[in-house]
């Protein structure tokens, strides 16, 4: 009997990734094309553009954003255009989070934040009650593209369920043996439970695509599984499967994850519930997002160009930046960024000026990541013995990253993993495993992901920092204390 083939797609804001993989990891088909604006329609032109041809069975799912809400009627058609991630309704937020729900403390900064579901579908109904009404369902792009795929058109959408990645941000309760729903915060916020699907595994099985999308774009056959968001997808494309695995994965921001085997609340940590097993206690800061914004209107070059001159400049010499505190390291967006050790020099090009302006800002979120290092390995009494990396979607020099990763490893003081970017791949891990086509996560692992380089640290480089990296925690903790006071 012929293996499944493994059908992974990635729902991402720029584009849509879908990818066919053999069960040996084998990447046998692909394609990509970009989302015109945030709409379903577009998403689903998208789609429709980047699906290689399909095999005629197989096993599919789906990653997406977190915290991007999409409000449907009865048959999973938008009442309102899709709430994305980055769209903010922070009057509704401080209402919450002036809300005393004590059992939502260990993620209560997620579920609450400016930019989660529930301030902006709070906003919606309160803007347009009567349109309000009509939703049906309230939904991850993750779960709506799933089942849009499920259901023919005319077909009412009855009984949706959601993978507890997906469910998080929306305001649910991973400590359970079984994730569920916060009941008091919907019955606090007069917010009909029945709206959101019901919570299961990462890799349940939901139907075979059989409705108008899934022919049009070749899916009608294939067996469909709950997915994950896109950043869980990408720790386990990191290689993030067993307790003491730690990742980052640096794309738009620098998505921080450790794999635990319980929780153990901190202040700069939230936690996800591990697409298969344990806990994902992490966190994300702009980094990717900065660094291009930061090429583009303050250097005033391309970001290829912007890291060219950031690798032309000696280890240790680049300026002294610090980043926004969002969610890093003390959740607390409010925590400015500094930026310090400009040296009034003459002697410089205005070239050499804006190569040590870019290492200073690459050499900051290299900071910035291992305060999470330091930060975990305290707080869970570890000792992390390398770190996995992805790099996906940002400017590259020549196709790679060694010299960035070279200054990681030597800063980090250990190996750095380079993976290969694999999202799709991390998508259909859950299903391959409950439907036994792989014995455990390791072998899992083993099969799909695939390891681009390890980078040893350089010891010569990683002496540049000794000092800087003793002290940049402690002036995390000064601007933050000083903040407070204020």
């Amino acid at each position: 009997m012929e293996s499944p083939q493994l059908v992974g797609v990635h729902l991402g804001t720029a584009s849509v990734h879908v990818d066919v993989y053999s069960t040996d990891g084998e990447r046998l088909a692909g394609g990509e094309a970009p989302v015109a604006e945030q709409t379903t329609l577009a998403w689903e032109r998208a789609l429709h553009e980047a699906a290689p041809a399909l095999p005629q069975t197989g096993i599919g799912s789906v990653a997406s954003t977190s915290g991007t809400a999409v409000l449907v009627d009865k048959y999973g058609e938008p009442v309102f255009p899709p709430q994305m991630y980055f769209d903010s309704a922070p009057e509704q937020a401080s209402k919450l989070q002036d809300l005393d729900l004590s059992d939502l403390s260990i993620n209560q900064n997620i579920a609450f934040s400016p930019t989660s579901p529930l301030p902006k579908i709070l906003k919606l109904r309160a803007e347009y009650p009567d349109k309000f009404q009509t939703v049906e369902w309230i939904l991850s792009p993750t779960t709506w593209l799933l089942y849009r795929l499920r259901f023919d058109a005319s077909t009412p959408w009855r009984d949706i369920e959601t993978d507890w990645t997906n469910a998080l941000k929306f305001g649910a309760d991973v400590t359970t043996p079984l994730p569920t729903w916060f009941e008091s915060l919907f019955e606090t916020l007069d917010l009909p439970r029945s709206l959101f699907p019901a919570i299961r595994p990462p890799g349940s099985f939901i139907g075979v695509a059989d409705g108008q999308l899934a022919e049009r774009t070749g899916f009608d056959g294939i067996k469909l599984f709950q997915g994950l968001t896109d950043g869980n997808a990408s720790v386990l494309a990191n290689g993030g499967v067993k307790p003491g695995d730690f990742s980052i994965t640096f794309g738009a921001s620098s998505v921080v994850k450790y794999v635990s085997e319980s929780v153990s609340p901190h202040p700069a940590l939230y936690y996800h519930r591990h697409p298969i097993d344990g806990y994902l206690p992490g966190a994300s800061f702009d980094t990717g997002n900065l660094l291009r914004w930061f090429f583009d209107r303050i250097l005033n070059c391309t970001p290829e160009r912007g890291l060219e001159l950031a690798r032309q400049v000696p280890s240790g010499h680049g300026y002294e930046m610090f980043l926004k505190g969002n969610r890093s390291p003390f959740f607390d967006a409010d925590v400015a960024g500094s930026l310090l050790g400009l040296n009034y020099d003459n002697s410089l090009s205005t070239e050499e000026v804006h190569g040590r302006l870019a290492r200073g800002l690459i050499t900051g979120i290299i900071l910035t990541e291992w305060t999470y290092i330091s930060l975990v390995e305290e707080h869970f009494e570890t000792d992390i013995d390398r770190v996995l990396v992805i790099n996906d979607g940002t400017p590259t020099l020549d196709g790679n990253y060694d010299w960035w990763n070279t200054l990681r490893a030597s800063i980090w003081d250990r190996p750095v993993v380079e993976m290969e970017p694999r999202t799709t791949a991390g998508a259909v891990m859950a299903p391959a495993l409950i439907t036994s086509i792989y014995s455990d996560v390791e072998t899992a692992a083993e099969n799909l992901l695939r390891e681009r380089d390890v980078i040893e640290p350089d010891p010569s480089v990683g002496a540049d920092f000794d000092t800087q990296k003793e002290t940049y925690f402690d002036r995390w903790r000064d601007i933050a204390e000083f903040y407070q006071r204020e």
